[in-house]
């Protein structure tokens, strides 16, 4: 460390620039990752929706069939399409998939035994 005063505040001023230089580029690094994080976030998000889109899709595609079924059986009601199940889990459609199908053939062999000869 020097005595004279100004050499000393030369000194400072360039450490200060250095650690400003240092700062400045922590800060676009941390820019370039936190805009990739968001456009990754993003383009997940936008799968999901699609996915979503696809699944709403093939569930109101399956609740079709199975009300076109009932059609013109009067003794029966076929309510409104089921809700969305929010605990509902994606990983595990499959599984659903697997309860309803042969829920839905159960119901559409109990329609047709009480309806025949008449209709399906």
């Amino acid at each position: 460390m020097t005595q004279d005063p100004v050499a000393r505040y030369k000194e400072i001023l360039d450490v200060t620039r250095q650690a400003a230089q240092k700062l400045a580029e922590r800060e676009r690094r941390r820019r370039v990752e936190v805009v990739t994080e968001i456009t990754a976030a993003d383009r997940e998000i936008k799968a999901a929706a699609e996915e979503e889109e696809q699944v709403r899709k093939e569930i109101t595609g399956w609740w079709r069939q199975v009300v076109a079924r009932m059609d013109g059986i009067s003794w029966i009601s076929r309510g409104p399409l089921p809700d969305p199940d929010p605990a509902g889990r994606p990983d595990r459609l499959d599984d659903y998939i697997a309860e309803i199908e042969p829920a839905t053939n159960a119901f559409t062999a109990a329609l047709r035994k009480a309806v025949w000869p008449k209709k399906l």
